[in-house]
């Protein structure tokens, strides 16, 4: 008797995950169409990743690697896996609105990047974040999603950058011949 009360209560909710991820995969050929349309990326026919939508924990553990169970990222895309990971709800930074939209919008950059070679170009993966940032906030401009959904100019600018060439930035020794 416990589990079918079990299972009427969370079918609905896998049901409605499904559906939500179903909605979100219907939408990638168009977002991939506005991306490459921006004239910096290019589609090269690569499988489209699967998308899933994760609690905060999985979301963490994922992207750093380790288990976490507490971060600001929103999604993450995986390589590797051809997978995109969406939080089930929106950071602290921002808003329900279309937020899982804006979201794969911008791990797409990050597909498209993979596969068509930016990824090896750059001097740090963090770069690749600023060409995102530019797509997601073309996206919500375009779309008239609540502003809250584009980066902070300065949060954009700051995780855009390479540490490795910002050592004052990010806590990094700097060795001058015996100093």
């Amino acid at each position: 008797m416990i589990r079918v009360f079990l299972f009427t209560l969370f079918f609905p909710l896998l049901a409605f995950a499904d559906a939500r991820v179903n909605e979100l995969q219907a939408l990638i050929p168009g977002m991939i169409d506005f991306i490459t349309s921006r004239g910096v990326n290019s589609y090269n026919g690569a499988p489209y990743p699967q998308i899933y939508i994760v609690n905060e924990q999985e979301i963490c553990t994922g992207a750093y690697g380790k288990p976490m169970e507490v971060c600001d990222i929103a999604g993450y895309y995986n390589d590797d896996t051809n997978e995109i990971f969406i939080r089930n709800k929106p950071t602290q930074h921002m808003s329900e609105d279309r937020f899982q939209e804006v979201v794969l919008v911008h791990e797409l950059v990050h597909f498209l990047q993979y596969h068509d070679g930016t990824w090896q170009k750059v001097t740090c993966r963090q770069e690749l974040e600023l060409h995102a940032y530019e797509i997601q906030d073309a996206y919500v401009d375009l779309y008239g999603i609540d502003p809250e959904q584009k980066i902070d100019p300065l949060f954009g600018l700051l995780s855009s950058m390479c540490p490795r060439s910002n050592p004052m930035f990010f806590h990094q020794q700097h060795l001058h011949g015996g100093d």
